[in-house]
């Protein structure tokens, strides 16, 4: 991982919270959220891009991440890609390209093998920042570097895919600016989400060793 530092921080923007164990209505009712953009709810998605591209027009907090020049580049599921299968990264792209947020999709990013699923399993053995990197590739066709990308995640919790695949794009264009969009980020260690809807940016570092921080 010695070129990590070449792109920490890496900046990125959310629009919701989700609690992964609180009990509150609203904890409830973000886990639902949640639910329904990992398993692709295509009424989900299509207000939700309907809603983001109204943000976008009247907020500030995303020129960086979206605009005309600007190339969408889905993370890959853990597991490899099948015909027909679900990808819920690529879903959101589609359809913030539908409403107009975006140039174009470009699947830049695959997975050269399989990886154990972060949500599924047990905290310390989530796979780090370099299970993540290695299984990684670039499918980069002979094309001019995009000037501006920005990852599509569905869910940030700490980052380390995220980091990862923004590690990998920036080998294979170095001169590109590289960003990363989620519409949901996991409030893990507090006990109770106050506010469901709260757009912010931020940014995920590398730590020096081995792994990243999410801040906030």
């Amino acid at each position: 991982m010695k070129n990590a530092s070449l792109i920490s921080p890496l900046k990125y923007a959310t629009v919701a919270n989700y609690s992964p164990r609180g009990s509150s209505e609203l904890s409830v009712q973000s886990r639902d959220t949640c639910y329904r953009f990992k398993n692709g709810n295509a009424d989900t998605l299509q207000q939700f891009a309907n809603y983001l591209r109204r943000q976008v027009a009247t907020s500030a907090i995303f020129n960086d991440f979206f605009g005309p020049d600007v190339v969408l580049v889905p993370t890959p599921s853990s597991s490899l890609l099948v015909a027909g299968g679900l990808w819920p990264a690529r879903l959101i792209a589609d359809e913030l390209i539908r409403v107009g947020l975006a140039g174009v999709v470009t699947p830049y990013l695959q997975r050269s093998y399989a990886i154990n699923k972060s949500s599924n399993a047990p905290q310390g053995s989530r796979p780090t920042v370099e299970d993540q990197y290695k299984s990684l590739v670039v499918n980069k066709p002979d094309v001019i570097p995009p000037k501006r990308i920005t990852i599509i995640d569905d869910v940030l919790t700490k980052g380390r895919t995220s980091f990862a695949c923004a590690l990998r794009l920036s080998e294979a264009f170095p001169t590109s600016q590289i960003r990363l969009f989620a519409p949901i980020r996991t409030q893990g260690l507090a006990p109770e989400i106050t506010q469901r809807i709260e757009p912010a940016t931020g940014n995920i570092t590398f730590d020096g060793y081995a792994d990243v921080n999410r801040h906030p």
